[in-house]
């Protein structure tokens, strides 16, 4: 049964892949403003991690310099093209993406392999090829093109899934019962 689960994931988070691709001209900006009636019902704990976040901040104002003329170069920038928070946003969502799908498809490898790490390996490479059929299909596309860069992207969110699973095969195989330090 866990594997047809974990099939079914797969397919769900590949085909939503491949049907968003597949919308001419497709912008992030509609979707998150359908997504922020969802998130609404989590208000109450973003308020208490921007609590604790404002608890944590420097007290000596001077010491946010840069980060402040950065931002408002970066608003001024913003305002006159906003069109670079939608590019921002898609980037972003190619790195989501791509991690999930990556995690997803390890977990279902690891239902095949006898060894994590060859289910990590190979769902980097999978999805690696996700990413690069994906961008070839949106060739196919009006209003969209193929870029070797969106697939660099890609490989961010990837690589950063992998590393993820490696460390918690790494932080789990050394730590198991048998072998603690405390027996």
């Amino acid at each position: 049964m866990r594997k047809l689960n974990a099939w079914i994931i797969v397919i769900i988070v590949v085909g939503g892949i491949f049907y968003l691709s597949s919308i001419p001209g497709l912008r992030v900006v509609p979707i998150l403003s359908q997504l922020n009636s969802l998130l609404l019902r989590f208000d109450s704990i973003f308020i208490k991690i921007s609590e604790l976040i404002a608890h944590r901040l420097p007290v000596n104002m001077n010491e946010l310099n840069p980060i402040r003329t950065a931002g408002n170069d970066f608003y001024a920038y913003a305002k006159a093209n906003p069109i670079i928070i939608e590019f921002i946003l898609r980037k972003i969502a190619h790195v989501v993406v791509f991690f999930i799908l990556t995690i997803v498809i390890f977990f279902l490898l690891n239902q095949y392999t006898k060894r994590s790490i060859s289910a990590a390996f190979l769902a980097y490479l999978i999805t690696a090829i996700i990413a690069a059929l994906d961008e070839y299909r949106q060739s196919f596309t009006d209003g969209r093109v193929a870029s070797l860069i969106d697939v660099g992207i890609d490989l961010i969110g990837i690589t950063l899934a992998t590393l993820l699973i490696l460390f918690a095969i790494f932080i789990t195989k050394k730590w198991t019962p048998e072998k603690s330090p405390l027996n």
